[in-house]
């Protein structure tokens, strides 16, 4: 099961106020934030260590509230089942950037620079999101590779798929190589990890056709 480590990409700032633009559009009027935007981005370098694990998984079948896998296990989301039954094989992926950068969050806090520490903790979420791109580049690879197509990802944590979810996956794939582990909760840790299972096949609903959004119930609730 592949295990990418040490790899380069790009950490774009400019892509943060695209997605956040309510809370930081002063950003673009005030030289003092400009220059705490500019130093978390030089800090960020520093401390993401980006990483991803995935494993490809045989689809045996559904129940239409279960995705059935090789080994008696599942996918315990009804959305998965209906759109990934028809497909032979799911990926389930898992990456990160590790836990320096949110260490270094929780030190800003502890000593008073709580703003500091929210300006690193947004250059991390837009670096983990960075890092979830190589991993689908990866994918869409592996898909071509087999002469088929990537489906849309789905996560644990959405309203059809709880973060239980996250233990099969930590289960299947090699989720300890990467230093990611799974909490009581179902969280992964460190914090800025993220899971998700695509289908591969030749007929799956691929990210020009849809996104996960369109199957959460509470997508009128997120902004972004």
């Amino acid at each position: 099961m592949p295990v990418l480590k040490d790899f380069s990409f790009d950490l774009d700032p400019s892509q943060v106020p695209n997605r956040w633009s309510d809370r930081l559009s002063r950003l673009n009027d005030r030289p003092d934030w400009r220059g705490m935007w500019e130093a978390a981005l030089a800090e960020a370098r520093d401390l993401i260590r980006p990483a991803v694990c995935y494993g490809v998984c045989e689809v045996t079948g559904s129940d239409g509230g279960r995705l059935f896998l090789a080994g008696g296990r599942a996918i315990e989301s009804a959305v998965a089942a209906r759109l990934f039954a028809g497909a032979p094989e799911v990926v389930l992926t898992i990456f990160t950037i590790g836990p320096l950068l949110e260490e270094r969050v929780a030190e800003h806090e502890a000593a008073g620079g709580h703003l500091e520490g929210f300006v690193l903790d947004l250059m991390g979420s837009l670096a983990v999101n960075q890092v979830g791109q190589v991993a689908w580049t990866a994918i869409e690879e592996l898909a071509a590779s087999k002469g088929v197509k990537a489906s849309i990802p789905l996560n644990p944590g959405t309203s059809h798929w709880p973060l239980s979810g996250n233990g099969l996956l930590v289960e299947l794939i090699p989720a300890a190589d990467i230093g990611v582990e799974v909490l009581e909760s179902g969280l992964l840790r460190p914090f800025k990890s993220i899971s998700y299972a695509v289908a591969l096949g030749k007929d799956v609903l691929t990210p020009d056709q849809g996104s996960s959004c369109d199957y959460c119930d509470t997508r009128h609730l997120c902004r972004l």
